[in-house]
């Protein structure tokens, strides 16, 4: 049953593949998938079944256009195949996302040629993976007639999904799991389809749910569902409110396990406006909270970490920690020295402050050694010493995570980067990793202290790209790993800098596709789809770096090439942080 009802889900998903024509309204890409919203208005896609009067080319713009049926209608498409080629296709193993493009199809002897660029593949688990620079995705649609008219007689391996189809058929949501240490709650994404009722949508995100995380996260996070749990039915939605109704799997588990698991199912299901009811073999869950989950009881687990002190901006001026005001208006806009801290008699090469902003470390020289020093910022008890780790070589600047781990990525240039973590008992660890020659120029985690954004430089080209990867924990449970790298294949050059934001990654970088040769701010999903210009760009100046983190009250923040800071106002205006053309530069910095 569970098997027929997974095919089932899949090929309600794989109902989306691009048709070969261009829409005359809608939403139209070219290359790259753009906007981090699903756009569900404009054209949609009615299959048709063949007609006498089709020739080949008909017939495989008509195959395409009927995989993308805005009403998932399989057997249409099959309309189109021979009865032996309709019988051996198997759209469920995967979809490909092509860049589509009018000339995309050419008459070849015996068929039609699909010749475009893969941009992405959508795997069983709904994972976007984008694919290596320049991977074609190429197919021969072999042609024969059938009772005299033309047939597929051979289609490629899954479906293929237009890139201008990509908007009116998939929309990305996310799975949560638990970081190891069960705190906080981690975003997984994947694309499902969004022509589903609210019932549909909800038994697929649960059902998706419960199978664990995708390869992205694998082992690096946790679910609080035992071993076989299942929804026992589909699960129905009135007046807005999801009945998850779990087997007898669940019944055994403890009550902190369980409520974990709700908190789990009750964010995968609020993403799509839906309150949550979870039973277990007919009894509540969480027998001691209302039949309704609210979803404030599962705020603290909230993977953009509420909390002030993230909104919080700081810098390094003239080797000097800051702390810059005035974004929130309620002041004039400055940049303060931190002259109460510890730190500051140092020398800052770079600046990190945790996530709480009231402790901070700087990449420095004590002693005539490189060190990285930490400290408590505007701290009055001067017993509270400064403590330094030894670092060799280029050093990235540092990054902290919502447990205090203090993330250290020094050798930076070297055949072999090292990455530590100091624990906020104090306690330093060598992680494992291995970046196969190319050198890390940025090193971001995300508060959950198990996804790490990094910007690297290709050995081979010598450019920049941006990839992300996942903690782990190792073989024998003592060492973790860094790896699950994920490149995200983005149409930018001249990448500089990247950060965590509420909605994705933001990315500093020049667009290789259009004209424009001005480095901007660009707006990604965690998984490389969806790229778009940060709303409020273009800016009018060239963008250097940039400071954000995941909280939903922070500003972006730019510096550009000349030093001056911009932060991105809720009017989507940027505002200049120094009228005086001579102030001296400042690299700008929020916690994390």
């Amino acid at each position: 049953m569970r098997r027929r009802l997974l095919v089932a889900l899949l090929a309600v998903l794989l109902l989306v593949t691009g048709c070969a024509t261009v829409p005359t309204k809608g939403t139209v890409r070219s290359g790259s998938r753009q906007g981090l919203a699903p756009d569900l208005g404009g054209v949609g896609v009615e299959a048709k079944p063949p007609r006498d009067t089709f020739n080949d080319m008909d017939i495989v713009n008509g195959f395409l256009e009927a995989m993308s049926d805005s009403q998932g209608a399989l057997d249409i498409a099959r309309q189109y195949m021979t009865p032996e080629a309709a019988a051996a296709w198997k759209p469920e193993s995967g979809t490909v996302v092509y860049d589509q493009r009018p000339d995309a199809l050419a008459r070849r002897a015996g068929g039609i040629q699909l010749t475009a660029r893969k941009i992405a593949t959508i795997n069983q688990r709904g994972e976007w993976i984008p694919a290596p620079a320049n991977a074609p995705a190429d197919f021969f649609f072999k042609l024969t007639k059938v009772n005299g008219q033309y047939r597929v007689a051979s289609a490629p391996p899954g479906a293929y999904l237009g890139s201008n189809q990509v908007d009116l058929k998939l929309a990305p949501r996310d799975l949560y799991y638990f970081t190891p240490g069960r705190e906080m709650l981690v975003p997984d994404p994947v694309y499902l389809p969004v022509n589903l009722s609210s019932g549909q949508a909800a038994t697929q995100l649960v059902q998706e749910l419960l199978k664990g995380p995708t390869g992205r996260l694998g082992s690096g996070v946790i679910t609080l569902a035992p071993p076989g749990t299942e929804v026992q039915v589909s699960v129905p939605v009135e007046f807005g409110v999801a009945t998850v109704a779990l087997n007898d799997a669940a019944a055994s588990m403890r009550d902190q396990d369980r409520r974990l698991l709700a908190a789990q199912i009750v964010w995968t299901l609020n993403q799509i406006s839906l309150r949550v009811k979870i039973t277990v073999g007919g009894a509540p869950l969480l027998p001691d909270d209302p039949d309704i989950l609210p979803f404030a009881n599962f705020s603290q687990y909230d993977p953009a970490v509420p909390g002030g002190a993230l909104t919080d901006l700081y810098g390094v001026r003239l080797g000097k920690v800051q702390r810059i005001v005035g974004l929130d208006g309620a002041s004039d806009i400055a940049a303060q020295p931190l002259t109460s801290s510890q730190l500051y008699p140092y020398n800052a090469q770079s600046f990190a402050v945790n996530l709480h902003g009231d402790a901070g470390a700087v990449v420095t020289t004590a002693d005539g050694d490189d060190v990285v020093a930490y400290a408590r910022l505007d701290a009055t008890d001067k017993s509270d010493a400064v403590k330094s780790i030894p670092v060799s070589g280029p050093v990235l600047r540092p990054s902290y995570d919502n447990q205090d781990n203090l993330w250290i990525m020094d050798k930076a240039d070297s055949g072999a980067p090292r990455l530590r973590v100091r624990n906020r008992g104090g306690d330093v660890s060598l992680v494992k990793t291995s970046f196969r020659g190319d050198t890390p120029v940025v090193l971001r985690m995300a508060p959950d202290g198990v996804r790490a954004l990094l910007v690297m430089k290709s050995k081979t080209t010598g450019k920049n790209y941006v990839q992300t990867g996942t903690i782990l924990p190792g073989n024998s449970g003592k060492q973790l790993v860094l790896g699950q790298f994920r490149q995200l294949q983005l149409p930018l050059g001249g990448i500089t800098d990247a950060a965590w934001t509420k909605q994705g990654i933001l990315v500093v970088g020049v667009s290789t596709s259009s004209s424009n040769s001005t480095p901007g701010p660009w707006l990604v999903n965690s998984d490389g789809s969806q790229l778009q210009l940060l709303p409020g760009s273009p800016a009018g100046f060239s963008a250097r770096s940039i400071a954000s983190n995941p909280n939903l009250d922070t500003l972006p923040v730019i510096e550009d090439v000349e030093g001056k800071v911009h932060w991105l106002s809720r009017d989507l205006l940027w505002t200049p942080m120094d009228s005086d053309p001579k102030a001296p530069p400042i690299f700008p910095v929020y916690p994390g």
